[in-house]
């Protein structure tokens, strides 16, 4: 029988992970040679819940010559010297910055420490740069030697603030007061490294910096955050053992290793950084299933930002749209302090990842990561679909379960989408009349309430626009949007109680069934078209084709 590890979900450092005896990944090969680069200044852009702040503490304790917390780990047989350090390391999540006050009142808080530390005791009217810039000199009188400063979410603060350009602005002038020493007093620095998720080009750091290293896309670091293919299967092994005997026990049947093994592939894995394509699973999430037992959606269920939801309504942008989606490296970095295109921000958020890169034309082609993502955006596109004025958002969920128990017959179900579209605020729909938007939240329902559903699934004479299967059928629909013409009926039909579509006969005439040929199941075309005035569908078709 496996055995249990300790994983150390909550623990915020390294060296409590250590302390506590914690399952962790090694990375400290990575933290050795960023300290004995030529560099002085990094920089490290990744997701949420990606080991950022766990990478920080590691290099805080490597500096401060913590060798007793690296016994048996990669940096143990490569640092011959330990030499410690004074290090500063400021975490800006610490609080939330919702008002102008906000960035001297968290941000002054974490420099008390230290002014405590180095008996210092700044006048009223001192700044942040001021406190700051006495802080790294009286550490370097002190010790004799260089300062590290380790900041953490640097971007937290504008992050917070980003729908609000006022109080944006202001922030971004508070945080650059506090980083103007980390080019100011150079001369006394040893090693700079910050973290956050996006870029902010006009923030001095990253104008004023001398050779900012950026390792973001550097094939080098790639595997720095996030736990690699390759990890998985050693470092973890004995975890997906243990995984795997947790499930078989709690659904009473038999998972095997390579079971385990596919689902957390499907789940977690799919994460790229470089052109170089090395698989990253999301740690939180592969963790997470490893303490609770069970494999299940984790890292999502902190939520999608309403503000993203919105901005992919404002730009009609849909899920289809984003699966695939071509840019160049120029897109990813884009900096966020307008946000006016979601596919830097979806990028940098962890939503969307790299898929390809053409080398010849360099670019890359982005998608979802994985299964988690994937299905934990799209449900939540339907949550934001189905507010309390639309109706309980159960009741979607109860329409499909008796579909899929055979209590009602499709065309009851799509009576019930008919009623489900007709509920969404006029204010949702208003700047969104085309066929791909009513798709789109047809797509983001099914997967809202657990089907096996995809868009846009390529045949050998188009893309037909939803494919959802059943255990006893798969529909084909097509969508129409303001459309009144009436096809003829070919083949015996299920015809709803208003007339046929034209959609159908594309359908047919695509034979876009020929997809699902290896498959048992009947496969039915269905024509759904919305009406222009009712916001809502106005007629369909249901067909037998195969």
């Amino acid at each position: 029988m496996a055995e249990k590890r300790g994983y150390g979900v909550g623990l915020q450092t390294f060296a409590d992970m250590i302390k506590r005896k914690a399952v962790y990944v090694d990375k400290t090969a990575f933290v050795y040679k960023m300290a004995h680069s030529t560099g002085k200044n990094f920089f490290l852009s990744r997701p949420r819940r990606f080991g950022k702040s766990l990478l920080v503490t590691t290099l805080q304790a490597y500096f401060e010559g913590r060798r007793e917390l690296f016994k048996g780990l990669a940096i143990e047989k490569l640092e011959t010297e330990w030499t410690q350090y004074p290090v500063i390391h400021l975490d800006l999540s610490n609080g939330k910055y919702y008002e102008e006050t906000s960035v001297d009142k968290i941000c002054g808080g974490l420099l008390k420490w230290y002014e405590r530390d180095y008996s210092l005791h700044p006048k009223e009217d001192d700044s942040l740069s001021d406190r700051f810039t006495a802080i790294i000199k009286a550490a370097y009188e002190k010790t004799q030697r260089e300062v590290v400063i380790l900041i953490d979410e640097y971007d937290a603060p504008m992050l917070d603030s980003i729908h609000d350009p006022k109080l944006q602005d202001h922030l971004r002038q508070r945080v650059r007061d506090l980083f103007s020493p980390l080019k100011a007093q150079e001369q006394y620095l040893k090693f700079v490294f910050l973290t956050g998720i996006s870029k902010f080009s006009q923030l001095s750091v990253f104008s004023e910096l001398n050779n900012l290293n950026i390792l973001t896309f550097d094939p080098e670091y790639e595997g720095v955050c996030g736990i690699t293919e390759e990890e998985l299967f050693t470092q973890l092994k004995p975890d997906i053992e243990w995984l795997t005997e947790a499930m078989s026990r709690r659904v009473h049947r038999t998972f095997t290793y390579e079971d385990t093994v596919a689902k957390l592939k499907h789940m977690y894995d799919g994460y790229h950084f470089t052109d170089m394509m090395t698989d990253i699973y999301n740690p939180w999430s592969l963790i997470y299933s490893f303490e609770k037992g069970w494999i299940d959606n984790y890292w999502f269920g902190t939520g999608t930002p309403s503000s993203l939801i919105n901005l992919l309504r404002v730009k009609q942008l849909v899920i289809p749209d984003l699966e695939g989606f071509e840019a160049d490296k120029e897109t990813f970095d884009a900096p966020t302090e307008r946000i006016s295109d979601p596919v830097p921000v979806l990028f940098q958020s962890g939503y969307l990842t790299i898929k390809g890169y053409d080398y010849e034309d360099n670019t890359f082609t982005l998608g979802f990561p994985n299964e988690e993502v994937y299905r934990g955006f799209s449900k939540s596109l339907y949550n934001y679909y189905c507010e309390e004025y639309v109706g309980s958002r159960n009741q979607m969920n109860n329409v499909f379960r008796d579909l899929r128990r055979k209590r009602i017959t499709f065309e009851q179900f799509l009576e019930s989408v008919r009623k489900w579209y007709a509920g969404i605020p006029y204010s949702i729909t208003d700047k969104n009349q085309n066929e791909q938007f009513y798709q789109a939240l047809f797509y983001s329902l099914m997967v809202g309430v657990g089907a096996d559903v995809s868009a846009e699934e390529q045949t050998s004479d188009g893309r037909m626009d939803i494919a959802l299967k059943l255990a006893d059928a798969i529909y084909i629909l097509e969508f129409k949007y303001g459309k009144t013409a009436v096809g003829a009926d070919p083949v015996p039909a299920r015809t709803g109680p208003v007339p046929a579509l034209k959609a159908t006969e594309q359908i047919i005439a695509k034979d876009y069934a020929v997809r699902f040929a290896a498959d048992a199941r009947p496969v039915w075309a269905v024509g759904l078209n919305i009406s222009a005035d009712c916001r809502t569908i106005e007629s369909f078709e249901v067909v037998k084709v195969k």
